[in-house]
């Protein structure tokens, strides 16, 4: 298989005002292979890595997937997926450092190939390596960043034979990423995600958890180069003093909102903490993976302040072209009010 031919990304498929994030990839700066990978049609078992890669292949390939890394979708986070997606096993994760798959459990599911989702860091590409030469199983390492996804979408589809389903797949990634450039442009507010149970786990600037913010133009208040999570005080976060707040959790915007050491904060009182939807999975933060699409579409309703029923077109085009489930008006409105 030839890896080393480029793939363009946004072509003629936008126009050109849809352009400011077009980039060019070359294919092994889409995917990282350890082993020889099996000519695409006779990709017939999938192993998942980790969540990300799981969100991903439900969405890709879910007839090719053998089950989840993290994930049981047979409750509340699966109502809206086939029941072929919600009667998938949780398997055991492979990636992370918290690996739960054993090298001989790998073996005894036979899989055609191993997928993951994330940086294209030494130490992702060590730990492929390492698995392969394990199991002797071929796995890929797929390219996570958002502006990467339209190409890695189609990177995906021709290593697992599924273009058909990509193809529309990336030109929907395309389409929010203009949306998110388009916003960009004129977007000065700066914001905190407020992570954990009392809110003060964040991402640094960089990092997967900000990235979908900071893509729609939001400026990330905290500081640090490392490009991870990090723990702050409240003190910081009193002299940080968001323009917004975002999370997951209404319990975490309640917090904000009656504890009087928080009442100073702008986000506080221009009432500008929002909790950002999560079912199936969080559109802006975790797991870093393509949900997140659907998370700048929201992000740029939410900035421009458009009333909801705006985005019931999109979520369920999301729905049916990511996630194989057709949404009523009913269903797709009950997912943006679930955490209002």
């Amino acid at each position: 298989m030839n890896l080393k031919k480029t793939l363009w990304v946004a072509a003629a498929l936008l126009s050109g005002a849809s352009a400011p994030f077009a980039q060019t990839y070359t294919s092994d700066e889409l995917a990282f292979i350890a082993g020889s990978a099996p000519e695409p049609q006779a990709v017939k078992r999938l192993l998942s890595a980790g969540k990300p890669s799981d969100v991903l292949l439900l969405a890709i390939a879910p007839e090719k997937l053998e089950g989840f890394s993290a994930f049981k979708l047979d409750g509340k986070r699966g109502i809206y997926f086939p029941e072929m997606i919600q009667k998938k096993p949780k398997l055991g994760k492979i990636s992370g450092k918290s690996s739960t798959l054993s090298p001989e459990k790998i073996v005894a599911l036979s899989p055609d190939l191993i997928v993951d989702l994330g940086n294209f860091t030494p130490n992702y590409k060590d730990q492929a390596k390492k698995t392969h030469v394990q199991t002797k199983v071929p796995y890929v390492l797929l390219n996570g960043g958002l502006d990467a996804t339209p190409a890695m979408l189609r990177e995906a589809g021709k290593l697992l034979d599924v273009t058909s389903t990509t193809e529309p797949q990336a030109q929907w990634a395309e389409a929010a990423l203009a949306v998110a450039a388009k916003h960009r442009a004129h977007e000065t507010r700066t914001v905190y995600l407020a992570r954990g149970n009392d809110g003060l786990q964040t991402g640094e600037p960089g990092s997967i958890h900000t990235e979908t913010l900071e893509k729609v133009g939001l400026k990330n208040v905290v500081a640090g180069t490392h490009k991870g999570l990090t723990q702050i005080s409240p003190e910081q976060l009193l002299l940080w003093d968001p323009d917004m707040i975002f999370t997951e959790y209404p319990a975490v915007r309640e917090l904000f909102y009656t504890n009087p050491k928080w009442a100073r904060l702008k986000a506080v009182k221009g009432k500008q903490i929002f909790v950002v939807p999560a079912v199936p999975f969080n559109w802006v933060d975790s797991p870093p993976s393509i949900n997140r699409l659907l998370g700048l579409k929201w992000l740029s309703a939410k900035l421009d302040g458009k009333p909801k029923a705006d985005m019931l077109p999109e979520v369920k085009s999301f729905y049916k072209t990511f996630y194989h489930y057709d949404l009523s008006d009913e269903q797709a409105m009950t997912l943006l009010d679930a955490n209002e």
